[in-house]
């Protein structure tokens, strides 16, 4: 008996939503179809890929990691189609874009290759700044358009903002930390826990804010701006933070392991998407990356 790709495109849209029937609502099935069909996965694989509780699943550390495996099967099974439907666009120019430091570490690195491939006569520069120093070289006329936290930033009359993805917010945690025993976890259980703020893309206002609207402050005891200091840090249980889907990883430098949950009381998102000028219109080749981010951004996003 073997797994199908249908029933991993079933895992991976139960793992991104957590609730049997919104995960069974995306893969246009009924929630007894979804039950049977991660019942059957299971017995395949021979492990306990997930656990219920009041508020949806969780997985357990094999279903992380057979996460990342049935992704890449997906993926390189969906490649393997567009490989052979592939024709590059013929866009000659030269496009610069501006990009987030967030997704300079996360995204670009994911997409870089194939969006090369897609334009092979087109040279394509990415310039990596903070939101305001972006937004200021667009005005400047030296990038064409950027690739930003939609979400972290001022819209401001003069930008046309694109948002492409939402990535919701969750809390990380060591595996074994206390709060894992607990069916629900608010902002206030964590309030007196040493918390790992990272300083990327105006992220510490946006966070800050977030809990001064709830009437509390953070228990910050690092600041950094490096995403492996946060990630390891948080396995070896020195401290908890909240980031995004996208930049989730299950496992430090050192191979220990992070959990995520969902805080009850204070969902946010990070929001991808791009920036232009309303007042000046992109160049056909500019256009043409555009289009093409967008479906890459957003393909990225799923399977976050």
């Amino acid at each position: 008996m073997r797994f199908t790709l249908r029933q991993l495109e079933f895992f991976i849209a139960l793992a991104q939503t957590q609730q049997i029937s919104k995960a069974a609502s995306r893969c246009n099935i009924s929630q007894s179809s979804m039950t049977v069909a991660m019942r059957n996965l299971e017995e395949v694989v021979n492990n306990q890929l997930f656990v219920r509780h009041a508020k949806g699943i969780t997985l357990t550390a094999a279903g992380e990691r057979f996460l990342q495996h049935a992704r890449k099967i997906v993926n390189d099974s969906q490649r393997a189609i567009d490989d052979l439907l592939y024709q590059p666009q013929l866009v000659v120019g030269a496009v610069t874009v501006g990009i987030a430091k967030t997704l300079s570490a996360y995204l670009l690195p994911a997409i870089i290759t194939e969006v090369e491939q897609h334009f092979p006569l087109m040279t394509i520069t990415y310039v990596e700044a903070d939101p305001a120093s972006l937004v200021a070289s667009l005005h400047q006329g030296e990038i064409d358009f950027c690739l930003l936290l939609t979400s972290n930033i001022t819209h401001g009359d003069e930008l046309m903002v694109e948002t492409f993805i939402r990535s919701p917010r969750r809390l990380w945690l060591a595996q074994g930390h206390p709060l894992m025993s607990k069916p629900t976890i608010c902002l206030a259980d964590i309030q007196e826990i040493p918390f790992l703020l990272l300083d990327a893309d105006e992220y510490p206002d946006v966070i800050r804010e977030h809990w001064l609207t709830r009437g509390g402050q953070p228990n910050v005891a690092l600041t950094t701006t490096s995403f492996e200091a946060v990630r390891s840090l948080v396995a070896k249980g020195r401290g908890v933070t909240i980031l995004s889907d996208l930049v989730y990883r299950p496992w430090s430098l050192e191979g220990l392991r992070v959990m995520r949950r969902t805080l009850e009381d204070s969902l946010t998102y990070m929001d991808v998407g791009a920036v232009c000028l309303k007042n000046k219109s992109l160049s056909p080749a500019a256009e043409s990356v555009l289009d093409y981010l967008r479906v890459m951004v957003s393909r990225q996003g799923e399977d976050a």
